[in-house]
C-alpha cells in the first residue's frame, strides 16, 4: 500500500502541471532536461492511466529552475509538513507582508519589460538569441514577481 493518498498524488500532479507551465510548457522543458513532452505530459496528468506517473525528482528540480520558483518541491515540501523559506532570509520578511500596490506597480513595470523587449527585438523584424535570452530574463522577472504576490497571498498551495 502506498504512503501517498490519492488526493496527494493529485497535489503532485497539480503542481507539476504548473511547473511545467511556468517553465514555458512542454515543449520548451524538453529541451532542458532528459525527458520528452509526451513523459512530461504524462507527470502531469491526473488520468487514470497516469495516476501512477509521477516526475523523477531531478527533473523536478529542474522543473523549479526553468520556472524560477520552487512550485514542485513546495508542494513536496507541504506534504511532509514542512514550508520552504528563501536561503538569504530577504524575502521572508516580504512573505508575510500584505499584498499592495506596490506589488501591483511592480507587476505592471515588469510585464512592461516584456513588452519593450519584445517591441525591440522585433524592430528588425527577426529575434536572434540575445534579443531571446533578454526577453527571457524580462519575462522570468515578471513571473518572479507574480509568484512573490501568490505566494504571499496563499496561492501557491
Amino acid at each position: 500500500m502506498r504512503t501517498i493518498s490519492d488526493k496527494q498524488g493529485l497535489t503532485l500532479k497539480a503542481a507539476t502541471r504548473r511547473g511545467i507551465d511556468q517553465a514555458g510548457g512542454g515543449d520548451a522543458f524538453q529541451h532542458v532536461t532528459r525527458v520528452k513532452a509526451g513523459a512530461l505530459s504524462k507527470y502531469a496528468t491526473a488520468g487514470e492511466e497516469t495516476s501512477d506517473k509521477f516526475m523523477p525528482i531531478d527533473i523536478a528540480v529542474e522543473c523549479d529552475l526553468e520556472a524560477n520558483a520552487p512550485i514542485i518541491v513546495s508542494a513536496m515540501a507541504a506534504m511532509l509538513g514542512y514550508k520552504l523559506v528563501p536561503a538569504d532570509g530577504a524575502a521572508t520578511v516580504n512573505a508575510v507582508a500584505p499584498v499592495s500596490l506596490i506589488d501591483a506597480l511592480k507587476i505592471a513595470n515588469e510585464a512592461a519589460d516584456v513588452v519593450r523587449a519584445i517591441t525591440e527585438a522585433l524592430e528588425d523584424g527577426a529575434v536572434d538569441g540575445l534579443e531571446k535570452r533578454v526577453i527571457t530574463r524580462e519575462i522570468d522577472q515578471v513571473m518572479k514577481a507574480l509568484h512573490c504576490v501568490q505566494r504571499r497571498i496563499g496561492g501557491d498551495a
